[in-house]
């Protein structure tokens, strides 16, 4: 699994009894993606509600593959999760909307 990768995951519930199969996309970088157990992923939802630090993409916003349905990336709703968990790659997001998402986040972090 690489950055820019949109892949399915299973999202453990707080009780960790159950999951859900939910998309995401692989925002670490690849070298740590490779050398880790670990991946950082930023959560892709089809709620389009109008929300903060959130961009809406669809196939157009791809390199490859294919999104189901128009989506949302949603910057400030980061995660590190077990590479186990990630199930496959799907599609992979274009490095001028994954640019976009990275500055984003920065908005997320930055101090002001």
């Amino acid at each position: 699994m690489n950055q820019q990768d949109i892949i399915w995951v299973k999202f453990p519930f707080s009780s960790f009894q159950e999951s859900k199969v939910r998309p995401a996309i692989i925002i670490s970088n690849d070298d740590y993606n490779k050398k880790g157990s670990d991946a950082i992923i930023c959560a892709i939802t089809s709620n389009l509600d109008k929300k903060p630090y959130s961009i809406i993409i669809d196939n157009n916003n791809l390199s490859a593959g294919k999104l189901p349905i128009r989506s949302k990336m949603r910057a400030d709703k980061i995660l590190q999760i077990e590479k186990n968990l990630l199930l496959n790659s799907f599609a992979k997001l274009d490095n001028k909307t994954f640019d976009i998402l990275v500055e984003e986040i920065n908005k997320v972090i930055k101090r002001k």
